[in-house]
């Protein structure tokens, strides 16, 4: 019975990732021209989501830094728009939050698979995670270990 109980509550917070809860950020498709690579991941599923591919920290001419996807990127995006935050780990973002605030940044919102880019607000300097993250159900879809 505590199987189906479980089964039934992650069913219903994956449901909640229906609704979008932000706006999303206006993404590009491509990160600007002549930018250089700082780190790289690769996206490992998390929850039972289907999510891979990998994408790269970037820093642009003009100082700015971005998270570039790449075309292989994807995530089941049957729920809705996913958050992309920065974090120090690959824990639920809840987690990180309520032991320490810092230990994240959302940086925006996505909507779709495939190669985009979201400017990062300061730097991803001392951050070792890129998550995927349903911000309505508070649950992580997948996470890419920056090197």
């Amino acid at each position: 019975m505590p199987a189906v109980l479980a089964a039934l509550a992650l069913t219903l917070a994956l449901s909640a990732c229906n609704k979008s809860v932000d706006a999303p950020t206006p993404v590009a498709p491509v990160a600007p021209a002549g930018t250089t690579t700082l780190r790289m991941g690769t996206v490992m599923a998390q929850g039972g989501v289907m999510s891979g591919g990998t994408l790269d920290i970037v820093k642009a001419p003009d100082g700015t830094e971005h998270i570039k996807f790449n075309t292989d990127f994807h995530s089941d995006f049957h729920t809705g728009s996913l958050g992309i935050y920065l974090a120090k780990s690959d824990d639920l973002i809840r987690n990180q939050r309520a032991s320490n605030p810092a230990n994240v940044l959302r940086v925006g919102t996505i909507t779709q698979s495939g190669a985009q880019s979201l400017p990062i607000t300061g730097t991803a300097t001392g951050f070792s995670h890129v998550i995927l993250h349903c911000d309505a159900a508070q649950y992580n879809f997948g996470a890419a270990a920056l090197k």
